[in-house]
Formats: C-alpha cells, sequence, structure tokens
C-alpha cells in the first residue's frame, strides 16, 4: 500500500533515484498526501439529506486528482467526455488518435513542460499534413484536443 511504503521512498529518494530522475517533485509529495486523505471522512465530508425520503448519510470530500487517484480521475474523464459531446464537438463523424513519447524519451519531458509543448505543436502540424494530404485539400484544418 501506498501510505505503507511513500515515507521510504521520500528518504531515498534523493541518493537512489535523483541522480537518473531528478528530484521529486513538491507536486508529487502534495498528490500522494491528497490521495492518501481521498475519501476518508476524517478528513472531511457533506452531510446530504434526500428531499423525498429524508434519509440523510455522509459523502466523503474526494481529492479530485487527476492521473494519480484512479476513482477521481475516472471521474473527471467521464464529465469531460460528456462536456466534449454536448459543448464543444461538432455532431460529424471523429477520429482518435493517440500518440505516446516513448519511455526513454519521457524523461526528457516531465521535468521541461515547455519541451512537451513543443512536441505537442509538432504533433499537430504532422496531424494537419497528414489530413491535408489524405484529402488533397490543401486549407484543410483537423479540430484536435491535444491533452
Amino acid at each position: 500500500m501506498l501510505a505503507d511504503h511513500f515515507d521510504t521512498l521520500e528518504r531515498v529518494h534523493e541518493e537512489r533515484f535523483e541522480p537518473t530522475h531528478g528530484p521529486l517533485r513538491r507536486a508529487a509529495r502534495a498528490a500522494v498526501g491528497r490521495f492518501l486523505d481521498c475519501g476518508l471522512l476524517e478528513h472531511g465530508f457533506a452531510r446530504v439529506r434526500c428531499s423525498e425520503c429524508r434519509a440523510e448519510f455522509l459523502v466523503a470530500f474526494r481529492c479530485k486528482g487527476r492521473h494519480f487517484c484512479p476513482s477521481c480521475h475516472a471521474r473527471r474523464l467521464a464529465e469531460w467526455s460528456v462536456w466534449l459531446d454536448e459543448h464543444l464537438l461538432a455532431p460529424v463523424a471523429h477520429r482518435q488518435v493517440v500518440l505516446t513519447v516513448p519511455k526513454r524519451l519521457r524523461a526528457h519531458f516531465v521535468h521541461d513542460r515547455r519541451r512537451l509543448g513543443l512536441l505537442s505543436q509538432v504533433a499537430a502540424r504532422t496531424l494537419r499534413g497528414y489530413v491535408q494530404a489524405m484529402l488533397g485539400e490543401r486549407e484543410a484544418v483537423p479540430g484536435l484536443i491535444l491533452w
């Protein structure tokens, strides 16, 4: 369990992992703390009452974390996909293209978000060129969501 091992990771990280993975980021420590508190009543809750049957129950506050907390991340993705469908995407056929960064290259992007932005721009230009070539339309511009 994460709670049992994170303290150990913090103690040994500088010596064992920092030379190859960089320093343990403050954001990582914060995300772990929120994750460990996620869904626990002792860390905050709301009392909810059903207006029809008057039953009451407690709902624990969530960490609302992205990527790190599987429960909160799944909820955010579900809400985001509904929002995309209802407010952003036109009622036309869509294609999903997933581009990934090879594991050996990820270390070059994790601590330099500017590089990741530049990589996203290259990906967008490449996809636009591909769509234009496949359609034979030099003015075609695909809609992209880069995340």
